[in-house]
């Protein structure tokens, strides 16, 4: 038995998502903010006060709306590339055992993942945690059609460590492990046909061997872009057999691996391998619905168009005020993202004044500002 029936053929034309029947024009710059990070189950940029939340979850709308297929978001840390990919996944991904409720154990919510998935359950846990936010009472033609309709597969390269080939090997490789393990553990056997079952043994006996040789100081890691591709290849097999829908891909921190190796004596080497990767993900692949990459360093891609790249939107700050000295001087196709990197002015004041900050209200944003993504509203960092 099959997890979801086909929705649309890997072959299929592109959908051309447009604005919401329920609302032909959408102000990105809307926000809503509140004492309770309750309404948003999380999903509102914060401060280390935890006692405030701004709900940025229309950046679902603002990802469909861009026209490139990949965006790439480059900013400083603290700018919500993180919490906007999280809020990304948790939108658009099909749901999983990890979505099922846990376990609760002396009051505390087990790590276990569950054993079996009620995909209706799943699907109304996750429903929850958007309930009340604008996403879902602005724009609920769009939500419908949207949420949890795509697998969302999450690369994580931010802590990659800037040593030697072997420790970046070991942590590009760790990276896909994460993922693969994510895939492995998502479905139950029941809910497998044969052949989804013969593809999940695949990935998991790659994943293995990897892990089993991963600190083993004989194992050859010159193999390491072949392990890399094979494994993401085993993973997006079975990730479609199972869901029949195109996927998303996000790669937070795509521009560890080129930080790591700037300099060093592997660094050629590194950026082949690195490269070679990013164009098994997003060139000529049937698969691939859309793509975001996020980092801090908008590094010049002279392979983009063998990464099929060459049409990626890329969205990156100007400075002003206190950082004009700062090397990020660009911007690069301004889109909808724009309104919801970093929170505006007005979201800061209101903001402390929830806090009880308000006295506090000039000394924040010369102490947190001030990027423009592109358009009249200085943003501030969210880390406050």
């Amino acid at each position: 038995m099959t997890v979801s029936e086909p929705r649309q053929s890997a072959a299929a034309d592109p959908v051309v998502i447009g604005r919401d029947k329920d609302s032909p024009t959408v102000d990105y710059s809307q926000t809503k903010i509140s004492g309770s990070m309750a309404y948003t189950g999380g999903f509102g940029h914060t401060t280390r006060h935890s006692g405030a939340a701004v709900d940025r979850t229309l950046v679902c709308k603002a990802f469909m709306d861009t026209e490139a297929k990949v965006v790439r978001v480059c900013s400083p840390d603290g700018f919500g590339k993180c919490f906007a990919t999280s809020i990304i996944k948790k939108f658009f991904s099909v749901v999983t055992r990890h979505d099922m409720p846990r376990e609760s154990i002396s009051g505390y919510n087990s790590n276990e993942i569950p054993s079996t998935l009620d995909p209706e359950v799943a699907r109304a846990g996750r429903a929850k945690i958007f309930e009340s936010t604008v996403l879902r009472q602005e724009l609920p033609v769009f939500f419908d059609e949207h949420f949890c309709r795509h697998p969302v597969l999450l690369i994580d390269f931010r802590y990659m460590h800037n040593v030697n080939f072997v420790l970046m090997c070991r942590g590009m490789t760790y990276s896909l492990m994460k993922l693969a393990s994510f895939w492995t553990e998502a479905y139950t056997q029941d809910q497998l046909d044969s052949a989804q079952k013969e593809a999940l043994a695949s990935m998991t006996e790659l994943r293995t061997e990897l892990n089993e040789n991963l600190y083993n100081p004989q194992f050859d890691f010159d193999n390491c872009g072949d392990n890399l591709r094979a494994l993401f290849a085993l993973v997006s097999d079975f990730v479609f057999s199972v869901s029949k829908q195109r996927y998303i891909v996000i790669v937070r921190g795509y521009d560890r691996p080129l930080c790591v190796s700037a300099g060093k004596p592997f660094e050629d080497k590194a950026r082949k391998i690195y490269m070679a990767l990013l164009s098994q993900i997003f060139k000529n692949n049937d698969r691939l619905f859309k793509g975001i990459l996020t980092g801090v360093y908008a590094f010049p891609l002279d392979e983009a168009v063998d990464l099929g790249l060459n049409r990626m939107s890329t969205i990156m700050p100007t400075v002003n005020g206190c950082y004009e000295n700062c090397s990020m001087s660009m911007l690069a196709n301004p889109g909808p993202f724009n309104d919801l990197l970093g929170i505006t002015r007005s979201e800061v004041v209101e903001l402390a004044s929830l806090l009880r900050l308000t006295k506090h209200v000039d000394f924040l944003p010369n102490r947190f500002g001030g990027y423009s993504f592109g358009r009249d509203k200085i943003r501030y960092n969210i880390g406050m």
